[in-house]
């Protein structure tokens, strides 16, 4: 089943929560990814390029390729020179400020729930955000969730299914009983042929706040 964050399923019992990182728990806004690139003479069309369309984005995200491989694969294709901290510093843009109420809450549901992240990323991106997180909180991002999947580190990302098979075996949750919320339609659906439960959150959590969408949900 789908949901949208008004809605609120009747007799569903829920006991684990599967959460997307970018665009759900941590505040993204690709354009500033693009304008970054743009001051540097790059102007890429949109942000599909670090959505899984491009191949080259597509084996970073899995963790097929390493950094050093990946910023100058990236130079060759665009026809750039970028060094490392250049390309760093455009690359990370995009990844906004952690919100001490969002990561509070999740802190909560941990108290009641089975709490796992569930991640499209590379090794730039979580070596970034996970390091503004300990500056900002004292903790990593692990600490936050009872397991963190991510899929550099796993060789595979959603929407396959076997993302979502993996965690769902590995902790022996049972799909029914199991929570999936990500702004991406093509992940929920995905989750959803598995029996798992899904909140879209099209637009992410600026448009549709995360924690209004669980409470709401979970009453």
């Amino acid at each position: 089943m789908t949901t949208n964050s008004n809605t609120i399923p009747d007799k569903l019992i829920i006991r684990n929560i599967i959460l997307d990182l970018g665009g759900v728990v941590l505040d993204i806004d690709y354009n500033l990814t693009l304008k970054a690139f743009e001051k540097h003479g790059l102007k890429l069309n949109d942000h599909t390029t670090f959505t899984g369309s491009n191949e080259l984005f597509n084996q970073f995200d899995c963790g097929l390729v390493n950094p050093d491989t990946f910023r100058k694969e990236f130079n060759q294709l665009f026809g750039v020179n970028f060094k490392t901290q250049e390309f760093d510093n455009a690359w990370n843009a995009l990844l906004l400020s952690w919100d001490a109420e969002r990561l509070s809450f999740i802190e909560q549901l941990k108290k009641d729930y089975r709490v796992y992240l569930l991640s499209n990323t590379n090794v730039i991106h979580f070596n970034h955000y996970n390091q503004l997180l300990v500056e900002e909180t004292g903790k990593e991002l692990k600490e936050f969730f009872h397991k963190v999947y991510l899929s550099f580190e796993m060789g595979i990302r959603k929407p396959q299914v076997e993302i979502f098979q993996r965690l769902i075996e590995e902790n022996e949750l049972v799909p029914s009983e199991t929570l999936f919320v990500d702004d991406t339609f093509e992940h929920v659906a995905a989750a959803q042929k598995l029996g798992i439960q899904a909140i879209h959150l099209e637009g992410g959590n600026r448009n549709k706040p995360l924690v209004k969408a669980l409470k709401g949900f979970l009453g």
